[in-house]
């Protein structure tokens, strides 16, 4: 072998050999690449992200003469999607009756599950099922603790903050609904 063809052998060795590096360091970076995206794709589709949780709850009250009235309804949801939002929460409420010089006292509380799909950014149909253990009076010594379930759909306006909704018992009865004034219901209250 002659001087030249040693020196043209090792020049291509060497070229064969710088190529073949860049080609392996382009394949780690491929691959590296390749592992963050499946990274992040398994990152979105895992079971439970803590970032999708909504807290809030509604809080309410009155006071008359004739006796007085406090609610507290804490919830939390879940994001399933980004518009649909399943959830959970409970009812407490403080009750007195003062009825010529008689005074009565009782608690209801109960579980909540609830819906809420968003329709525009603002706009929302909630549904929930309420049932809520109550003391029914009968006369001023005679009562009774008893459930009762409420069904309510409707919608509501507002969006992460302060929000008002209309809602619909469709298990309303006058004379057992925990709400018995009216199948109606207009609440105020929170979602974060």
């Amino acid at each position: 072998m002659n001087k030249q063809s040693i020196i043209l052998t090792i020049l291509c060795f060497l070229a064969l050999s710088g190529s073949a590096q860049r080609k392996m360091q382009q394949l780690d970076e491929d691959e590296a690449k390749k592992q963050e995206q499946l990274k992040a794709y398994e990152g979105s589709t895992k079971g439970f992200d803590p970032e999708k949780l909504v807290y809030g709850g509604n809080i309410g009250g009155s006071v008359s003469n004739t006796g007085s009235f406090v609610l507290a309804q804490p919830m939390v949801g879940y994001k399933i999607k980004p518009k649909t939002i399943l959830g959970a929460g409970f009812t407490y409420v403080y009750q007195s009756y003062n009825y010529g010089g008689v005074k009565f006292s009782s608690n209801a509380y109960g579980p909540m599950l609830f819906a809420r799909q968003n329709l525009l950014p603002n706009l929302f149909l909630h549904t929930e099922w309420h049932p809520i253990n109550y003391e029914r009076f009968y006369t001023y010594n005679k009562s009774e603790r008893v459930w009762s379930n409420q069904y309510f759909i409707g919608g509501g306006y507002g969006g992460d903050g302060a929000q008002i909704y209309v809602l619909y018992n469709l298990l309303y009865n006058e004379k057992t609904s925990f709400y018995n004034v009216s199948p109606w219901l207009i609440r105020i209250g929170f979602l974060f």
